[in-house]
């Protein structure tokens, strides 16, 4: 089969590009001596998963419990599921998971440790524990060094759960290099306050988590990071480029969709909207637009109704005619990737494999 025999919209990846990025971090983390744990919320693939793993990652990262059942289902044995789980339906699902299969989750509470236990030490298993630090995103975790100690203390006396470490999200990380490494000496202080606070303390930190593709390259300059858990690299997006995590060319996955109207002038519609790329905005440059369309740079997309998308050609030196065929960067791969039930490997104008996205809808 070939491109030109997909209809549209449809999600390719280039395969040459995607195994590219796939080896390039993880000879980064072998290089730099970081364990590599991918968060598969980019692809949702279980396929997709297991080449992260042959290449060097020592298991993935999920974000709810379905997803982290999908993935086992497929053989992958490794697992943190990087999100509070509260819940005695959650719990006991959980509880089940980790007698078959290596499981870690992230919290910041003693509700969800208390909660977590109980439904171990009834099911005879062990779930393994990283305390989130909160690094400036403001999203979930701690921002004091002795509020962490205090959890795992807690942590280390209960049934049930083995503390391994710490883990944070810098979220707040989507911007310029040296943006960056100004925003990572705050990082970096709390963090060495914090593992010296455990070590006099006298409890062990096995594990030291970072996250985040635009951070992954510079994981070796976190103080004490020994993890790093990137979702968004194996494929990248228009974010991706503008805070300089990536080129244009490492872009592996693109949205093919076709002109459907020229009608309204300076403008062309193609038949993929909001339901084809979701609406997050643009995290660089001036914020606005949705994607970057690879034959036509000039071309904006301007913006989505449901099952259409906008294109403001006014700049445009392109002749644009109904059936055109374009391909679009999107602005957030992730989401994108989720409103599809598969998505297709390509290899020059041959499509090579397609995936089914078995975690797509999985959010529990």
């Amino acid at each position: 089969m070939l491109i030109s025999d997909l209809d549209t919209p449809a999600v390719i990846v280039d395969l040459d590009v995607m195994e590219r990025n796939i080896s390039r971090m993880s000879d980064y983390c072998r290089e730099h001596q970081l364990l590599l744990r991918p968060h598969t919320k980019t692809h949702k693939i279980p396929e997709l998963a297991k080449r992260q793993i042959a290449s060097g990652a020592t298991g993935i990262t999920v974000a709810k419990i379905s997803e982290a059942e999908v993935m086992h289902d497929a053989g992958i044995n490794d697992i943190l599921i990087a999100y509070p789980i509260v819940g005695p339906t959650k719990t006991a699902q959980l509880a089940r998971l980790a007698e078959q299969a290596r499981i870690g989750v992230s919290l910041d509470s003693e509700e969800v440790a208390r909660g977590l236990s109980e439904a171990a030490a009834s099911h005879g298993t062990t779930i393994g524990s990283l305390i989130e630090m909160d690094v400036g995103f403001e999203r979930c975790g701690f921002s004091d060094e002795a509020d962490l100690l205090a959890l795992g203390k807690k942590i280390a006396d209960l049934p049930g759960l083995e503390f391994r470490g710490l883990m944070f999200f810098p979220g707040q990380f989507t911007v310029g290099p040296e943006e960056r490494a100004a925003m990572r000496i705050q990082v970096n202080d709390f963090l060495k306050r914090t593992l010296e606070t455990f070590s006099d303390a006298g409890l062990p930190v096995s594990i030291v988590s970072g996250g985040s593709t635009p951070t992954a390259y510079e994981g070796g300059y976190f103080h004490g990071v020994n993890e790093v858990r990137p979702g968004t690299y194996i494929f990248n997006d228009r974010t991706t480029v503008a805070v300089s995590a990536c080129e244009l060319e490492d872009c592996a996955l693109s949205v093919i969709v076709t002109v459907v109207s020229t009608a309204v002038s300076g403008h062309a519609v193609v038949d993929g909207g909001s339901k084809t790329f979701s609406y997050d905005r643009f995290q660089g440059g001036d914020g606005t637009g949705f994607g970057i369309v690879k034959e036509d740079h000039a071309a904006q997309v301007e913006r989505f109704s449901e099952e259409h998308g906008h294109l403001n050609i006014q700049r445009s030196e392109r002749r644009y005619r109904i059936g055109d065929r374009l391909s679009i960067i999107p602005n957030h791969v992730c989401t994108t990737v989720n409103m599809h039930d598969e998505i297709y490997g390509v290899r020059g104008e041959r499509v090579e494999e397609i995936w089914r996205v078995a975690g797509r809808g999985k959010v529990r």
